[in-house]
């Protein structure tokens, strides 16, 4: 824990002179964590007595202990001698919620409710609508349920993002659908709940009025949309029989709306995934027969190449991907289709093939990217041509071609280009040609001109593992980097936390050596820092665990550098802040004992919530590592915890004990196959190992080019850009790995 590393028993005696009363803090937090918990109130209660700067922090953890003791009533009259003594306190809207709640659990649910009246109408959307779930929960447990109907109405009318609904929408939805059991609501109620169960990933709750809308309403004009909703749901759970019937539904029963098209391509991929690769075909072609002027038109050519592409029929795919040039020459379906054409030839092993493709489609301005399903980008093209190229024993070409792609902060395909360089300097048929590449760079880096040194050093450290080549070609670089305007980092001062004021709250608890409190303080009180004091207020928050402060502190100075900067030259405080290492009791507790690398878990952290514990994103996935709902509830299973909540995902330890189970999973699918598992985490298994198959290989750099969500491939790229970043970076301990 964080307070071990921070508090030591001999700290009293090296202390400054503080408040006289303020070390008693310091006792109490000593006794409590060692489990003492008389001797802890003791001490806190001494410094509540003695009015004492800390007098709101020793009231807190005195209701918390009073709270773990099951001691409601106690626990009550500490939160509110907090709330009288420090009502600006920054435990005071924790403490009122809290007091709250205390009520609503001991069953006195009128005071409940009355508590947290005043919170619902507080300019903190998130505390007020979890104050106005409690009144209404309250005054539902009281048994007035018209005036509870009422609030957990508002709740749901007043989200402060329709097309999001948060998790307090839901939960009033679910209380309203308590409330009605099977009564008939109308058309516009019964959408409405649908669609707060269905952003949730609710399928079951969504399906139950989407279904009522269906039978109570048969000549709405919303039940194709109702109908296509409740079978995505079913594709969306795996149920495909139940959605492929659900999806003919809407095409065949209402041919004439727009549901009707989206309906018909789910079913085209329904059937694909169910292996049912003739009637994917069929269905692809009926839709480009019946759909000509459809949005996306090139969309239904491009997902039938795929599908005689994964069911092995390659003459037939490349057929149609002539069909598709021809018809879409100067769009990018053309585009596209020459693509799929490349990955055809590498599951082929077709290698002059490849290069051919790759050499065609680098003279195309738009790839696709991240835009398109499908699509592709540059540097991918430029790695595969590289690639087949190696493949084909032209060792010189490749070489110079991988040092080609530049490496850097973010650069998936970069990176790989530099393993793969590594790895030919490591074979002995391909030894020499590196090594002789080699000692041309370095050759070249000794000009005096410090922009052709600086890219011959930096491609020469592409090249080596060897410790002295390598500091040798980093002192030379770091003389370019001086010399250099754009490679110059931004310098930072750490300034003092505090004054030294007996009055400041986080001058004391510093002086104490409690950080883990003081921080959290100090970063309360700022106000539109200045420079400086950001920079001191993120290097805080990453030393004590609030790493999404310290990222998003670093992030907008480090786009002004230049993506190719060789993090090693790099100050460590600025790269601690861009790449923090938070939760490692959580992960050496969780990840290491299930054979993942805390590295990767940090990794895909980093990437799905920057750190923030208390995320939710718009596939309404929680917490640190963004877990929707039924793949919660099933490692909650394979776990055994009979009682998780979903909301129990905003607690960091919990979302990394949930994580490393999943990628454990993953990685037993997946063995060696760090790319694999990481789109499995985010685009699922099946479809993963859909891909694999498709590119007839296990080779990450085979199968990575077949993945088909644009999304997937984007977080492939960037997660495992994170992970090389972090083992660079950081040893087994993860501790920074520095040499300023």
């Amino acid at each position: 824990m964080l307070f071990l590393r921070l508090v030591l028993l001999t700290v009293l005696s090296v202390l400054p002179v503080v408040a006289q009363t303020n070390p008693e803090y310091l006792r109490g937090r000593e006794a409590e964590h060692s489990g003492d918990i008389a001797k802890a109130s003791a001490s806190y209660q001494a410094v509540v007595t003695s009015n004492s700067v800390l007098k709101e922090y020793a009231l807190w953890r005195l209701a918390r202990i009073a709270r773990s003791t099951g001691d409601l009533p106690l626990e009550r009259e500490r939160l509110r001698q907090l709330l009288a003594a420090a009502p600006s306190s920054r435990f005071a809207d924790a403490a009122a919620l809290r007091l709250s709640q205390s009520f609503f659990e001991s069953g006195d649910f009128q005071s409940a409710a009355d508590n947290a009246r005043p919170l619902s109408l507080t300019k903190n959307t998130t505390l007020s609508r979890e104050a106005l779930l409690l009144i209404g929960e309250s005054l539902a447990r009281a048994g007035k349920n018209p005036e509870a109907r009422e609030v957990f109405t508002r709740i749901v009318m007043q989200m402060p993002d329709a097309s999001r609904p948060d998790d307090f929408a839901l939960a009033a939805v679910r209380k309203l659908d308590s409330f009605d059991n099977n009564a008939t609501l109308s058309e516009a109620e019964h959408l409405l709940r649908a669609s707060v169960y269905q952003f949730n990933r609710d399928f079951a709750g969504a399906r139950v009025h989407y279904q009522k809308l269906i039978n109570s309403y048969p000549q709405s004009t919303t039940l194709p949309n109702a109908t296509f909703q409740l079978a995505r749901g079913f594709y969306l759970e795996v149920k495909y029989d139940d959605a492929l019937k659900a999806f003919q539904k809407v095409s065949d029963g209402y041919p004439e709306s727009s549901s009707a098209r989206e309906a018909l391509s789910f079913i085209g991929s329904t059937y694909l995934r169910m292996k049912r690769y003739d009637d994917a075909i069929a269905t692809y072609k009926r839709y480009i027969e019946r759909f000509p002027d459809a949005p996306n038109p090139e969309r239904p050519y491009l997902n039938l190449i795929d599908v005689l592409h994964e069911s092995g029929r390659h003459n037939e795919a490349l057929d149609w991907v002539q069909q598709t040039r021809t018809r879409f020459r100067n769009d990018i379906g053309g585009v596209l289709a020459l693509f799929a054409q490349l990955r055809i030839h590498m599951a082929q092993a077709n290698w002059p093939a490849v290069v051919r493709d790759a050499d065609e489609l680098s003279k195309f301005s738009d790839l696709g990217g991240t835009r398109v399903p499908g699509g592709t980008n540059p540097t991918e093209i430029s790695f595969l041509r590289a690639y087949a190229l190696e493949q084909m024993g032209r060792t010189e070409e490749a070489v110079a071609a991988y040092l080609a792609i530049p490496d850097g902060r973010n650069e998936y395909y970069g990176m790989r280009a530099t393993q793969r360089l590594l790895a030919l300097g490591a074979q002995d048929k391909s030894r020499s040609i590196v090594q002789m590449q080699l000692n041309a760079l370095l050759n070249q880096m000794k000009s005096e001109q410090h922009e052709p040194a600086r890219v011959a050093a930096q491609s020469a450290l592409r090249l080596t593992t060897d410790p002295k080549t390598r500091e040798q070609i980093l002192r030379r670089l770091q003389a370019a980097y001086d010399s250099l305007a754009a490679y110059r980092l931004p310098k930072f001062e750490m300034l003092p936390v505090a004054k030294k004021d007996p009055e400041s709250i986080a001058y004391a608890l510093f002086e104490l050596q409690l950080t883990d409190e003081a921080v959290p303080e100090y970063l309360a009180k700022l106000e539109s820092p200045k420079t400086d004091e950001a920079f001191t207020a993120a290097v805080l928050a990453g030393r004590v665990g609030l790493a999404n402060r310290a990222v998003r502190f670093a992030e907008p100075i480090w786009k002004t550098v230049p993506a190719d900067y060789v993090m090693e030259l790099a100050p460590r405080q600025l790269v601690e802040l861009l790449y923090p290492a938070p939760f490692s009791d959580s992960l050496f507790k969780h990840a290491t004992p299930r054979n993942v690398d805390p590295k990767l878990v940090l990794s895909i952290a980093r990437q799905e919530s920057r750190f923030q514990i208390d995320a939710k994103s718009i596939a309404a996935a929680r917490g640190l590592m963004q877990f929707i709902p039924s793949t919660a509830n099933q490692i909650a299973g394979e776990l055994k915890l009979t009682n998780f909540n979903q909301d129990d995902l905003y607690n960091a330890d919990t979302a990394i004990l949930f994580g490393s189970q999943y990628l454990s999973n993953l990685f037993k699918l997946f063995p060696n196959q760090p790319q694999a598992v990481v789109g499995a985490y985010n685009g699922g298994e099946d479809n993963l190992a859909r891909w694999i198959a498709r590119s007839r290989s296990t080779e990450a750099d085979r199968y990575v080019p077949e993945i088909g969500f644009s999304q997937t491939k984007d977080y492939v790229y960037k997660v495992l850009a994170n992970y090389w970043t972090y083992q660079r970076l950081y040893n087994a301990n993860l501790i920074h790995i520095s040499q300023k």
